[in-house]
């Protein structure tokens, strides 16, 4: 041990002796002794005798107390996983008050006119232009377009659509990204090798496909030490790549390439905490279990296995992507899926879903935003608890249900049934010359093709047919608002 560290050490000693030794403790303060020799070692290396340098490292540290409450906070954990328990009992409670509200109809729908101005549901019109639909889109000319998570200001000038910030036509980047050196590449042989599991805390990762047979890892920093670099074990089949210690003082960028080849065969599980997570490019017959804790999830031209993607707090989007099955799960950010291949399912708390050119089947829930749907091959299953559904360019059928929002669709191809259930207004258009219709309203006008050979005629309950020999039926059973089937 060099008289530095000691000296480091010695100090230390003494902010700890007032306080019950602990392996947390202990841990703390052997972070804090290698990131202090690290900022004393730079502090000598720029000029300052041993003594100032020491001096001045200790003097950033500031209020002691507040480290050693963090750690206290850390074991304090398991009390705050039995009160997440607890929320999660409430929540389930609130989810069954919100189904019995949608049953019995006490959501209110209104039609409001002045003048040109027309409210209507969730629709807000200015004579014929559309000012807001559905409560994802707003139409305020070149001043402000709104449609779902894109955005766009003065006319163009600011473009968000989603987590891509565009300005005069540029992306702005964090200065420390480009700054960024690489300072460790690994490579890892996948011979014996079924499992990979890959978890980084605290950084930007992206993964892609190896160029050769061989798992390669590049990792970039802001600053250069051993002790950052990942922590790779192999148990049996299982090969684990971890992120390196982290330092509490000082902060620490980093940003990771992860290269899978396509000779591994078998899983990969992929956990990112703050910082964005990018999958890109993969050719693999492996299926991809993909999760970011804090930061937005992106994944293009892909094509796998099964490809299951969990972002706790922040955005998904894939484009192009082919898989057999797929899974997507948000708790707190928009999801949009563009140009897909598979059998899907979209789950999203608190934040919109948008899917386009979609072939094979599909199941789509969101709790508290919008659904939209254009371009769709194959069965839908579509439910919004708060907020409005339109489908565009359907072919094939499905079920759509909005607990508090209109339902709208648009059917090229009526090839299944369709079923269509909610609290509010539906308007379906199809192109097929024959259908089936079973079209029921609580409280609104039911209004069917004049065309149609009627069985039952009744303002609020309408069953017949369109055309000759239909073998697809169209049902919708809705509580308030109107009806149309055209």
């Amino acid at each position: 041990m060099d008289d530095i560290t000691m000296e480091i050490r010695t100090r230390l000693d003494q902010l700890f002796s007032q306080y019950q030794p602990s392996r947390a403790l202990t841990e703390l303060k052997e972070e804090l002794v290698g990131d202090l020799t690290e900022a004393v070692t730079d502090k000598i290396n720029q000029g300052m005798t041993a003594t100032k340098a020491i001096d001045e490292a200790m003097s950033q540290l500031g209020d002691i107390d507040s480290l050693l409450k963090e750690v206290a906070a850390e074991n304090a954990a398991q009390a705050n996983d039995q009160a997440d328990d607890s929320q999660q009992v409430d929540t389930a409670t609130d989810d069954a008050g919100a189904d019995a509200n949608a049953k019995t109809g006490e959501h209110s729908h209104s039609h409001v006119q002045i003048g040109k101005l027309h409210i209507t549901d969730d629709q807000v019109t200015w004579g014929d232009h559309v000012v807001v639909d559905g409560g994802d889109k707003v139409d305020l000319g070149k001043l402000v377009q709104v449609d779902g998570d894109h955005v766009s200001v003065g006319n163009g000038f600011i473009d968000v659509d989603g987590d891509d910030v565009k300005i005069n036509g540029e992306r702005p980047q964090r200065a420390y990204v480009g700054s960024l050196k690489l300072v460790n590449t690994q490579s890892f042989a996948v011979t014996d090798v079924s499992e990979v599991v890959i978890d980084y805390p605290d950084a930007a990762v992206k993964i892609g496909q190896a160029s050769a047979s061989e798992i390669v890892v590049n990792e970039y920093m802001s600053r250069d030490s051993e002790r950052f670099f990942l922590r790779s074990k192999q148990y049996g089949s299982q090969l684990e790549l971890r992120q390196g210690d982290r330092p509490r003082l000082w902060p620490l960028h980093v940003r990771t390439e992860i290269f899978i080849p396509s000779t591994l065969k078998g899983s990969v599980r992929v956990h990112a905490g703050n910082g964005s997570l990018e999958v890109s490019d993969l050719r693999s017959n492996t299926d991809f279990e993909i999760h970011a804790t804090n930061g937005a999830i992106r994944a293009f031209n892909n094509q796998v296995m099964n490809f299951d993607v969990q972002a706790t707090n922040g955005s998904v989007r894939l484009n192009q992507m082919a898989a057999l099955d797929y899974r997507i799960v948000s708790t707190n950010g928009s999801v949009t899926v563009d140009d897909a291949q598979g059998t899907g399912k979209i789950e999203s708390t608190n934040g919109a879903i948008r899917l386009t050119n979609h072939a094979g089947d599909a199941t789509l829930n969101s709790r508290n935003g919008a659904i939209k749907v254009s371009g769709f091959t194959g069965k839908l299953a579509s439910r919004s608890r708060n907020g409005a559904i339109r489908v565009q360019n359907l072919s094939g059928g499905g079920r759509l249900s909005s607990g508090n929002g209109r339902v709208s669709v648009q059917v090229s191809d009526l090839t299944s049934d369709l079923e269509i259930t909610g609290n509010g207004s539906a308007e379906i258009e199809l192109a097929n010359e024959a259908y089936n219709f079973d079209v029921r309203n609580d409280d609104g006008t039911v209004r069917v093709p004049r065309v149609a050979q009627l069985t039952l005629d009744d303002s609020h309950h309408k069953i017949g047919a369109v055309g000759e020999a239909p073998t697809a039926t169209v049902k919708v059973d809705t509580v308030h608002g109107s009806v149309r089937v055209e």
